[in-house]
């Protein structure tokens, strides 16, 4: 067996929410390795800062960094998040709901939603997502906690946070600090370059020059690295999903604030509404082509009820993905890898997920291709089942008030997707990956919420005996039922959260 060289320093370009993430898994994974980490953050470049809503993978990434959540919490302004709302996205009068945790049970070894389907056809009155806790819940603006020692309806369920990214960021900089993550403010005016095409070390604008063995790049859009010194090139997915642009505004919040994200679409794209502790999140996410700031700004403080508390700005971006993501010895991770619009709340998910799966396959001073292939290859499928799910939002829309939404009706769909789309148009069947983040109950959920149901049940829903089945519906709705007469409202889960008289679980 070879003794290869281990990497003794990383250098992490840019802080905000991918440094930060990036510098806090790498430090735990490496914690007791001869190995150095230093962040070269830029004096002047504030982060994007628009993603704070959050997938139940934050609380993962809190138990793996072994961040008491209650103590996060509370430093990042926190909410809970039990799902997305959606609303006007299939007509301009009707919602719909993509909830977090299971919907029913298998029951015989089939899924819940076949059986749901048998059901309705045998006259039952309720919809797929009446079966969630966390709609219940959310229904009704309460929230509860699933109590590992119990067996219950909660017992599936999760959530996730509705948080301040910037303050985010901040607790993750102290967290890393104490780690022994060296932390440098400056501009980065260029990099150098080997004959192997690998980067030997980046110039900062004092002309001082800092080497490493890897360097990973969270320089967001501007992709210092990835893009600008070794010319990865960028695939554009905008012939996919055409929104470009975001306006965005922070307001006061409303006397109740609900445990769920908001996602409202306007004749030219969406609107979220992301309730804090502190404040709202606010941002309309538009095409340009169809739509200009000045009205996109305008769209926005029209469906704003309560008053302002900074200055709306608008952010331009381009979804897609790079052609790889880790190239000779740099990484990126962030905005400069890729973005998909936060429709799902999947950007500080993918952040996540590109370091957990690099410290996975943590590379040595050989570079092996192999690893790096791999690790292309995972990301890859990531990226394309988040676009697929998201377009699915779109694409079955009856929608027809403006040219965005008409265009929706022959926009083509990508291979992946149609082949998906079609397996389940025939008997209900989703065909899936390890690497699809999103649940068979999470594409039930939308495909039901924007009408689209299978030509055909499974034949094996009729080995079941049906009466059982029936019975079986109306316990859990029972169960749902009495559930949420003890479950206590958010808004007072919550206070007593910040205010240090409950805590949530850890």
């Amino acid at each position: 067996m070879n003794n290869i060289a281990p990497i003794t320093h990383y250098i992490i370009v840019g802080g905000g929410s991918a440094g930060w993430i990036s510098a806090a898994i790498l430090s735990r994974v490496t914690a007791h390795l001869p190995c150095k980490i230093t962040l070269i953050e830029s004096p002047t470049i504030s982060s994007v800062g628009v993603g704070e809503a959050t997938i139940p993978s934050i609380i993962d990434l809190l138990r793996f960094l072994d961040i008491p959540q209650t103590e996060f919490i509370q430093a990042t302004q926190a909410t809970f998040k039990l799902g997305i709302k959606f609303t006007n996205w299939l007509t301009e009068d009707h919602s719909y709901w993509h909830p977090f945790g299971n919907i029913g049970q298998a029951i015989d070894g089939l899924s819940f939603y076949q059986h749901w389907l048998g059901a309705k056809q045998r006259g039952n009155k309720n919809q797929y997502s009446d079966f969630s806790p966390n709609v219940v819940l959310a229904e009704q603006n309460k929230f509860a906690q699933a109590q590992q020692h119990q067996k219950n309806i909660l017992s599936h369920s999760t959530y996730a946070l509705h948080l301040d990214a910037t303050l985010m960021a901040d607790y993750l900089k102290k967290y890393c600090l104490t780690r022994g993550v060296i932390h440098r403010t400056a501009h980065i005016h260029d990099a150098t370059v080997c004959e192997k095409q690998q980067i030997t070390s980046v110039i900062l604008d004092n002309k001082e020059q800092l080497a490493a063995d890897f360097y990973i790049d969270c320089s967001g859009q501007s992709a210092l690295l990835i893009g600008k010194t070794l010319q990865v090139s960028y695939q554009n997915w905008q012939h996919y999903l055409p929104v470009d642009s975001a306006v965005v505004v922070q307001s006061k919040n409303p006397s109740q604030r609900q445990p769920y994200t908001h996602a409202i679409a306007h004749p030219y794209g969406w609107q979220w509404q992301i309730p804090l502790n502190n404040r709202t999140g606010n941002g309309y996410v538009y095409c340009s082509k169809y739509c200009s700031d000045k009205e996109a700004l305008a769209t926005l403080t029209n469906n704003i009820t309560e008053p302002l508390e900074n200055t709306p700005r608008v952010i331009k971006f381009t979804t897609g993905k790079r052609d790889v993501f880790w190239h000779k010895n740099c990484l990126s991770i962030g905005l400069s890898a890729g973005f998909l619009e936060p429709l799902e709340s999947t950007g500080l998910y993918l952040i996540m997920k590109g370091m957990l799966n690099f410290v996975a396959m943590l590379p040595d001073s050989q570079f092996q291709q192999a690893r790096c292939d791999e690790y292309n290859r995972q990301m890859d499928l990531e990226f394309e089942n988040i676009r697929d799910f998201i377009i699915i939002h779109y694409s079955l829309t009856q929608r027809n008030d403006s040219v965005f939404w008409q265009d929706w009706h022959t926009r083509p769909l990508p291979k992946s997707l149609e082949h998906k789309l079609a397996v389940f148009k025939s008997n209900g069947i989703l065909m899936k990956n390890p690497q699809d983040l999103f649940s068979d109950d999470s594409w039930y959920a939308v495909l039901e919420g924007m009408k689209m149901r299978p030509a055909n049940l499974n034949p094996l829903v009729n080995n079941s005996d049906h009466q059982q089945v029936d019975a079986i519906l109306q316990k859990h709705i029972y169960l749902l039922e009495q559930m949420i007469k003890q479950a206590p409202r958010h808004e007072a889960f919550v206070n007593a959260l910040h205010n240090n008289t409950q805590k949530a679980d850890s």
